[in-house]
């Protein structure tokens, strides 16, 4: 496997070793409970592992929306 991919997995796997860490000892944390009833979504994305699922989803949405523009301009 090359390098760049091995850092990139490296990366990833690290990430989500410190969330999952940072969501157990967070789970019994009232406040924290209590900002997921409120804002789901933003007490989630203080998560890396969440923080790269939101950008890969954004970059797919760019890919299908550039692909969908470049097939009308096509016809």
């Amino acid at each position: 496997m090359p390098l760049r991919k091995l850092k990139r997995v490296a990366k990833i796997v690290d990430a989500a070793m410190r969330d999952g860490a940072r969501a157990r000892s967070q789970a019994t944390d009232p406040a924290f409970r209590e900002g997921l009833q409120t804002d789901r979504r933003g007490e989630l994305s203080k998560f890396k592992t969440v923080q790269h699922a939101l950008a890969d989803r954004e970059r797919i949405e760019k890919a299908k929306a550039a692909r969908a523009k470049a097939k009308a301009k096509k016809k």
